[in-house]
């Protein structure tokens, strides 16, 4: 990851995936990574890990929402 750069959004079959993936960066340049704190095991895990929650936001949308299968990353970019 370039230095200052928000990631791209991360994918993963299982929450212990995205586990491995968060727990393998070797930093998080601004502004961090986005965590949909609805995925309660990873979030406690990132807060058990020493993270903290900087900002909480709130998913908005128009029409219908599908929530994506498996787990995942959002983009900071979206």
């Amino acid at each position: 990851m370039l230095p200052n750069r928000p990631p791209a959004h991360s994918v993963a079959e299982a929450n212990q995936g995205l586990m491995a993936l968060i727990g393998a960066a070797p930093e998080f340049g601004r502004p961090g990574f986005l965590l949909p704190t609805r995925n309660h095991e990873v979030f406690a895990w990132c807060l058990e890990a020493g993270l903290k929650l900087v900002f909480q936001m709130t998913l908005m949308t128009t029409g219908l929402y599908h929530e994506p299968d498996g787990a995942y990353l959002p983009s900071v970019l979206y």
